[in-house]
């Protein structure tokens, strides 16, 4: 898997989830769980950009470097 299609992966999580998904559900896809260094290289480049906003507060997460992802609305 590259980075691209972890981005991709993780864009189409958030949008299935209604422009919100959490860490619990992302480890528990397994096309990113099987490349992990891949998805939170993913995972870094999208919470950059201005359209999605990355959580870090502690929960159990056990690999995912965010404790959600959410989509919100460009001004």
């Amino acid at each position: 898997m590259t980075v691209d299609q972890a981005t991709q992966r993780l864009l189409a999580l958030i949008e299935q989830h209604g422009g919100y998904v959490g860490a619990a559900i992302i480890e528990a896809d397994r096309q990113l769980a099987r490349n992990q260094a891949v998805a939170s290289a993913a995972a870094h480049a999208l919470a950059t950009e201005p359209g999605v906003i990355a959580g870090e507060e502690t929960d159990s997460r056990a690999w995912f470097p965010y404790s959600f992802l959410r989509r919100v609305e460009e001004a």
